[in-house]
């Protein structure tokens, strides 16, 4: 077995640690001990113990302001969280994001006793999500018309894209109402059709709040939902069991907007630098192509050239041959060509006596009579 060292070993405990669905969002009760605020960052460093064990717990600063509860030594609570591996020093901590008295722990017991319930049904596993398309053009939004998560939905998306369509579905977010009013605005939505994704929205706010979006049934009207789902509940820190059904969880309303719809502006900046270098790019190709058919074509001539000197000179030599064949050429050196009704005479037993001869010499023509011929 190969050695590890102290850092790899904690690393792959961190790695292990964050990769767990159950140790990524933790309830866990005990009585507080050792509470300290942090004067310089403002986070709150206290130890949660019971009869027989303690663990370090932290809530960081942007956390911290949003809770109701001021923490008090020998306080019996319940913090939600998760919990966390320091590499360095090898030890764990909870990161509290939610924390309240005990007495109050009715909502965190169900939301666990919930999550669990649909991670064995199997509503949570990636192999069901669907995934985003990524040129959406008309998008639901369930949320309240009056909230801010509308209001930074609205902006975020048409500045990244003016061109895109946003249908609100006016919903009912908090209350006796709310759970209704999702789940008909889910089914609404559906029914109306030629939407790409929906999104579900809500502003931040305390686990009463949200109790809307920890339900069965709007977990389960979610996990149904034919349409790709975005679920952005609540702030950074906030965990809702629809985050863990829906095809895609967002930190807030706003990172819901950047998630869905693809910025334009930096798209054409993408593509106008693929543009420049595929015209650079074919620029250079048909200068080597160019530069190629001018060798070839500088090839070709000389090529032609050659033949055409070779032919020619075989022409020449053709020609030489066909001169001194020519029974004319004699004449260049003083013979006669006789002709008889113009025909070359070329023997005496052709002419008789009588017979008029066309005599042809290099520089012209003459007329002669056979007187008579001798054999």
């Amino acid at each position: 077995m190969q050695a590890l060292s102290v850092s790899a070993l904690n690393d792959y405990l961190k790695d292990l640690v964050d990769e767990d669905i159950v140790l990524s969002n933790l309830i866990v009760e005990g009585e507080i001990s050792g509470f300290k605020h942090s004067s310089t960052g403002g986070h709150w460093y206290f130890t949660l113990k019971d009869e027989t064990a303690q663990v370090s717990c932290i809530v960081f600063a942007n956390a911290a302001v949003r809770l109701k509860y001021q923490p008090q030594d020998g306080d019996n609570v319940q913090a939600r969280g998760k919990l966390a591996v320091f590499n360095k020093r090898g030890t764990y901590s909870l990161q509290v994001y939610f924390l309240e008295l005990a007495g109050l722990g009715d909502l965190a017991r169900a939301f666990a006793e919930l999550k669990e319930k649909l991670a064995k049904e199997g509503l949570f596993a990636p192999e069901r999500k669907k995934p985003l398309p990524r040129f959406p053009k008309k998008i639901a939004i369930l949320a309240a018309p009056e909230g801010a998560a509308i209001h930074d939905i609205i902006t975020i998306a048409k500045r990244r894209d003016p061109g895109i369509e946003l249908h609100l579905y006016p919903t009912i977010v908090q209350g006796n109402a709310a759970v209704q009013s999702i789940v008909d605005n889910l089914a609404l939505a559906q029914q109306t059709g030629g939407y790409d994704l929906l999104i579900l929205a809500r502003g931040g706010g305390s686990q009463e709040d949200l109790q809307a979006f920890n339900t069965e049934e709007v977990a389960r009207a979610v996990a149904a939902c034919t349409l790709p789902t975005v679920s952005a509940v609540g702030h950074e820190v906030d965990f809702s069991i629809t985050d863990f059904v829906a095809d895609l969880r967002a930190s807030t309303p706003s990172a819901a907007a950047e998630l869905a719809v693809p910025d334009k502006t930096e798209l054409k900046q993408k593509l106008d630098v693929l543009e420049n270098f595929l015209q650079n790019g074919l620029s250079r190709l048909l200068s080597e192509q160019y530069q190629e058919l001018d060798y070839q074509g500088e090839r070709l001539t000389e090529a032609v050239l050659r033949a055409l000197a070779k032919v020619k000179e075989k022409t020449a030599a053709l020609q030489d041959r066909l001169n001194d064949l020519n029974p004319l050429q004699v004449l260049q050196r003083g013979f006669v060509l006789a002709e008889k009704d113009g025909q070359p005479v070329t023997s005496v037993k052709k002419i008789r006596k009588g017979d008029l001869l066309n005599l042809r010499f290099k520089d012209g023509r003459a007329e002669a009579g056979v007187h008579r011929k001798v054999l």
